[in-house]
């Protein structure tokens, strides 16, 4: 199988498969042995007030999440010991993909919880980590303003500080209740849900698991191929997509090769483990097979794209033109495209199309050529 890059003017490159190792019966379609994406070891964590919602609600979410094949951390530990975060849920924090934030009545009675949600808004900014949180019986205004049971539970943490009689521990904890009242500020005034008695706990947590399994891309995971025999292929490819390393200058990359060697299962592996790093994406498959056989089978299929990538518009478009403008305009804006279609003699179309940014990851079959 061969790797290369051609189309109109645009940069290219390639490699070489070997196409020995690459029988079918080396490509297994199924559920993946990882759970969560390289890099993380879950995909949520769950930050709560034990004596509020563990044995009830978040028991119930937790349960949800791990039948929706979402790897999830839960802490066990029912009675807290010592003031800061305990050291694994640091590294818990730090090696999910996202946290499910319980802000319930108590929440900021517990100083671990204070410190998991300052942790958590930190990764936030700096590492593309997911904030969901859930206005548990509470509403944002008294959490942003640290009123009501909020604002009993700071002033007994203030009251605590007053009281060490150490200079140095009392200095410490001012400086972590000014973290604590900027964190439970800044997450009240993020775009949250709310549970206060008016849809039943059920229906909420469905349409929770929904929300997460969109926004975090666990659809895919269930059918994710796995690959036997191809890590220098895997390792190549994402090389090429992630820019990581700087001999990868092409814009287009194009696996070609016969049938049933493991394209098409590449470009979905590759899909599947990376298109949650970025802010949309679009998976096509069949596309010259969906235009031959479909009544505006292309116009259907640009919508699909358009829609993927670009925000929604209630406009109907009936001209395939101008969805090939819309497309180009989201592209340029930095979306990424992940597309699979069929290769065919008479049409530029290709067997998988994966594209980041203005990076293109294309197969085809041997006997197929991409037209310059």
């Amino acid at each position: 199988m061969i790797v290369h890059s051609k189309f109109a003017q645009r940069s290219s490159s390639s490699f070489e498969f070997e196409e020995g190792s690459s029988s079918s019966s080396e490509l297994l379609e199924g559920p993946s042995s990882t759970s969560s994406t390289p890099g993380h070891t879950y995909d949520v964590f769950l930050s709560f007030r034990g004596e509020d919602t563990r044995h009830s609600f978040t028991d119930h979410l937790h349960k949800s999440l791990k039948a929706n094949l979402i790897e999830t951390f839960l802490d066990d530990e029912k009675i807290e010991t010592g003031e800061d975060l305990k050291p694994e849920l640091e590294t818990a924090i730090k090696a999910s993909r996202a946290s499910v934030i319980v802000l319930s009545n108590n929440y900021a009675t517990s100083t671990w919880c204070l410190n998991e949600l300052v942790l958590i808004l930190q990764q936030r900014k700096t590492s593309r980590h997911i904030v969901f949180p859930i206005f548990y019986h509470v509403a944002p205004t008294y959490i942003k303003k640290q009123e009501e049971s909020f604002g009993v539970a700071m002033a007994k943490h203030k009251q605590k500080m007053e009281a060490e009689t150490d200079a140095t521990k009392r200095s410490e904890f001012a400086q972590k209740i000014n973290l604590w009242k900027e964190a439970l500020t800044q997450v009240a005034g993020l775009k949250g849900e709310h549970l206060n008695g008016s849809r039943g706990e059920t229906e909420f947590i469905e349409e929770l698991i929904k929300d997460i399994s969109s926004r975090l891309r666990i659809t895919s995971r269930s059918v994710l191929p796995q690959l036997i025999g191809r890590d220098n292929s895997k390792k190549f490819v994402t090389s090429w997509l992630k820019d990581a390393a700087s001999s990868h200058t092409a814009d287009i990359l194009t696996i070609s090769g016969m049938a049933g060697i493991g394209k098409t299962t590449l470009a979905k592996y590759v899909h599947a483990f990376h298109s949650h790093e970025f802010d949309s994406s679009s998976f096509i498959e069949d596309i010259s097979g969906k235009c031959h056989n479909q009544y505006n089978g292309l116009l259907n299929l640009q919508k699909q794209l358009c829609d993927d990538i670009s925000k929604p518009n209630s406009i109907q478009v009936h001209d395939a033109s101008r969805y090939t403008s819309q497309i180009e305009k989201a592209v340029a804006f930095g979306c990424i495209t992940w597309k699979q279609s069929f290769s065919s003699r008479k049409q530029n179309y290709s067997n998988n199309r994966v594209q980041m940014a203005d990076k293109e990851l294309c197969t085809i079959q041997d006997e197929y050529q991409l037209q310059a």
